[in-house]
């Protein structure tokens, strides 16, 4: 089958966000399409920085809308990018058109002033491109060394966004002369809570922010018979956050959910499994040792335990549209981790995906995506 490889995308204007009003911009009109990368390439720290610089600039050539960082502590996972400010700076000054996004951003061990004053730096220098994804991080026993740790991370976090938001609006220091610089109203539309926590994701609506479902399930959800156990579960959450969204905001706010899934193309479905078996094995052994993973499972369902998806471009658009949540989703953030791949591999895979699996994922998601919410109306209605 013959598909229209995609054009390049129209950058995201400065105050396309949650504080546009609902049908100002194209968010929920037109599937946005991102791809993530964990730094994890290679062991040689110096080069896989530079490399994904050049990684994000073919994206851009490409046509993805957004390119997203996968930002976490203590190489969790081999992510290599504990802090992106530095990264996102020089991405800003590298590229012209793609958003760039934090997933996610570990706020809770940050100053949130200084986060304020570092994220509104580079994007005013990106235009306004930064797409910021807040986090509590990854699940970890070493948090304690961060001076602003706090055994509370739910509090710890609604704390630090509040104080955020305060930030970036260039708010006067109570009983100080000074005000914080430079401010950033704008930026306060593209913050994403990342969460799996319904009362952390009603929040994010109710603050008028967006959110970022995370890529895999917890618990008995990473078992490869509950993937649509987990979807679910994740539509409930994404139906959730749209319903206090608009209890909320009305019309006055438009709600933005991001969507994370790995997919793997290949020519055959036989081979793209094939191939993902061996370059995921290192991913696998090491989410084995975590009980993550259970080794004794064939490579498929240790696969499918992490909701990774596989297959030739027809089957794997096929999957993502059988996922409830991709419907209603307004960001399909798309990667190939935990596949072990050189950049250059990396850049062809995400062109197979963007030319090839993106224009079927598109044309369902805009049929699959309005009977979902007329759904949802009626049951409002009712």
């Amino acid at each position: 089958m013959t598909t229209t490889p995609a054009r390049p995308a129209e950058p995201l204007h400065p105050q396309a966000g949650t504080r546009s009003p609902l049908g100002s911009t194209d968010i929920g009109e037109r599937l946005r399409i991102g791809f993530i990368t964990h730094f994890d390439q290679s062991e040689d720290t110096a080069s896989i920085y530079r490399e994904n610089i050049r990684l994000v600039q073919a994206l851009e050539e490409q046509g993805y809308d957004s390119a997203w960082i996968a930002t976490r502590h203590f190489g969790s996972g081999w992510a290599a990018a504990p802090s992106p400010y530095g990264l996102l700076g020089a991405l800003a000054a590298s590229t012209d058109r793609i958003g760039l996004g934090t997933a996610v951003l570990p706020i809770i061990f940050d100053d949130a002033v200084r986060a304020a004053e570092e994220l509104s730096v580079i994007d005013h220098l990106a235009g306004h491109r930064l797409l910021v994804g807040l986090g509590k991080g990854v699940p970890s026993d070493s948090y304690q060394v961060f001076e602003a740790y706090s055994p509370d991370r739910d509090q710890s976090f609604s704390e630090k966004i509040e104080t955020l938001h305060w930030a970036l609006e260039g708010s006067q220091v109570e009983g100080g002369s000074q005000s914080i610089y430079p401010a950033n109203t704008s930026l306060q539309g593209r913050l994403f809570h990342g969460s799996s926590n319904d009362a952390t994701i009603r929040y994010a609506a109710e603050r008028g922010d967006g959110f970022i479902l995370e890529r895999f399930g917890n618990g008995p959800e990473r078992e490869p018979g509950e993937r649509q156990t987990f979807q679910r579960r994740q539509l409930r959450t994404v139906l959730d956050y749209r319903r206090v969204f608009r209890e909320t905001w009305g019309e006055s706010r438009t709600p933005y959910v991001v969507t994370s899934r790995s997919a793997y193309p290949g020519v055959t479905t036989e081979a793209a499994l094939a191939e993902a078996s061996t370059t995921a094995a290192r991913w696998n052994e090491y989410a084995g040792i975590l009980g993550r993973v259970n080794p004794a499972y064939s490579p498929a369902d240790q696969l499918l335990s992490d909701n990774f998806v596989w297959g030739d471009p027809q089957a794997l658009a096929a999957d993502l549209l059988a996922d409830p949540t991709v419907l209603l989703s307004d960001e399909l953030v798309l990667g190939i981790h935990p596949a072990l791949h050189s950049v250059d591999e990396t850049i062809a895979k995400a062109k197979i995906l963007l030319d090839e699996v993106v224009p079927l994922v598109r044309e369902g998601w805009t049929t699959g995506r309005a009977e979902l919410l007329a759904a949802e109306e009626s049951q409002v209605a009712s």
